[in-house]
């Protein structure tokens, strides 16, 4: 049963199946545009969306904006859609992964499941956490090493412009749809890991969360308990998915945090545990959240769509000729 009743998290479970439902609508429209192509008719109609699964080509369409104002039109949508999840994890936390994110909202499901058939389910213990938690961070210093400091401007732009890049997403798509006996069976092992270890794959894997992390603890926003009036109950931190220790902080300083207002919608204080901005007495309900962070995705998906730089210039004859010519289409150099 999803949480509900005065608190924000029956509108968090809507957004997060709202946004899940979304994101298989994309993978179905892309199912069909892919199946299209070697049927020699017209092709069926590219979702833009689908380019919000590429953050790797987002992150270079964004250095090579920052670099040289030219926007990429291979995938530009990603770019708008990496965009606003920067910066709403930025306003409001790595609210990101706690409302929207489709990988997140399975992670929550499981996380839920295991909790009602074995309630006193052990975690990690500290150390071992910490150590598996530097992984992540370890793949995203990765990325950006690659992307900012050992590739010219000239060698991002010449990738960008490449066949590999131009059909990413179908080499995604084709990733899932032609798997591999190795890759099944990591992806039912990272899901399995999920349901033993809550939210394994974001904890310690995700360089997507990881940099996310980055970005929300320079924000401004933050949970913080008045120890005043705290009754030091322990609630907040039993129902603390991340394991975050709320009730022994003055203001929650987490990558972990998913800003998913669990820890203030059980508080029961009034005043105990509240999200400020920092340094005024800005409160931040929690029923604004979702209202926050559907704002944001809105605002700058619709710039690109207004703008028109949400569809990509990839032509449908590219998309054949490439589809055909798939396994000997190499990386740009």
């Amino acid at each position: 049963m999803p949480p509900g009743g005065k608190t924000a998290q029956g509108l968090r479970f809507a957004l997060q199946a709202a946004f899940a439902a979304l994101t298989i609508a994309i993978g179905f429209e892309f199912y069909d545009f892919a199946a299209s192509i070697p049927e020699g008719g017209p092709l069926s109609r590219r979702p833009p969306g689908v380019d919000g699964f590429l953050p790797i080509s987002s992150l270079m369409s964004l250095r090579l904006f920052a670099a040289t104002g030219e926007l990429h039109r291979a995938h530009p949508a990603g770019l708008f859609i990496f965009a606003a999840i920067i910066l709403m994890s930025f306003v409001i936390g790595k609210s990101f992964c706690g409302w929207l994110c489709p990988v997140g909202f399975l992670s929550e499901l499981l996380y839920r499941a295991r909790k009602f058939i074995s309630p006193s389910f052990k975690t990690p213990p500290s150390w071992l956490d910490y150590t598996l938690g530097v992984a992540k961070y370890l793949i995203l210093a990765f990325f950006v090493f690659m992307i900012f400091f050992a590739m010219s401007t000239a060698a991002l732009k010449t990738f960008l412009d490449g066949d590999y890049n131009k059909i990413s997403d179908l080499r995604m798509f084709y990733f899932f749809a032609r798997i591999t006996p190795l890759a099944a069976f990591i992806t039912a092992s990272l899901f399995l890991l999920s349901y033993f270890i809550p939210y394994f794959w974001c904890r310690y894997l995700c360089p997507y969360g990881a940099l996310l992390g980055l970005f929300s603890l320079a924000g401004p926003v933050k949970i913080e308990r008045n120890a005043e009036k705290c009754t030091n109950c322990g609630h907040c931190t039993a129902a603390c998915p991340q394991r975050i220790e709320v009730s022994k902080a003055v203001r929650v300083f987490s990558d972990e945090c998913t800003s998913c207002a669990l820890c203030l919608d059980v508080c029961p204080a009034p005043g105990a545990l509240e999200m400020r901005l920092r340094g005024t007495a800005l409160r931040i309900k929690s029923r604004l959240i979702p209202l926050l962070v559907a704002a944001i995705f809105c605002l700058i998906t619709g710039l690109a769509i207004l703008s028109g730089n949400w569809k990509s210039n990839v032509s449908d004859d590219d998309y054949r000729r490439l589809a055909a010519a798939y396994d000997s289409v190499e990386l740009a150099r």
